[in-house]
């Protein structure tokens, strides 16, 4: 194994309960918000001590017998809320990064298209909306 390097895998737990068929994870872009200060020859930005929370993209393998789609289609069509937990680990499964979501929204839910020229596999698209982020380590 190579030093200093690692691969990255993510597990994301919904209630304490991890979803099968996790093939992708967008990325959580945190942004303290700025505003302008005019000057006399200037306009400056700075802080202004609010963060932007993320719509975060998820894609999932749907396969026969997992309750994946149902549990989709419920959190998205019911408006339900979750408490997610992300957990970051190596190629290993050593975990070295953990942060929970609080009221998580899901405000998009969609199904793969079809390309009967070029099949892929069966999966759904969602967007996750946090309240707020708390790393815990």
């Amino acid at each position: 194994m190579q030093n200093g390097s690692m691969a990255g895998k993510i597990k994301v737990l919904y209630d304490g309960e991890e979803i099968e068929g996790l093939t992708k994870f967008g990325d959580v872009p945190l942004e303290n918000g700025t505003i302008d200060v005019p000057t006399f020859n200037r306009i400056r930005k700075i802080q202004s001590g609010v963060t932007t929370m993320p719509e975060v993209q998820l894609t999932y393998e749907t396969r026969r017998n997992t309750n994946t789609r149902k549990f989709f289609k419920d959190y998205f069509h019911k408006k339900e809320t979750h408490d997610v937990t992300i957990i970051r680990c190596d190629a290993d499964g050593t975990e070295y990064d953990r942060e929970l979501w609080s009221a998580v929204e899901c405000n998009k839910f969609s199904e793969n298209e079809f390309d009967a020229g070029s099949p892929t596999y069966a999966c759904i698209n969602v967007s996750l909306l946090p309240y707020d982020i708390t790393p815990v380590n």
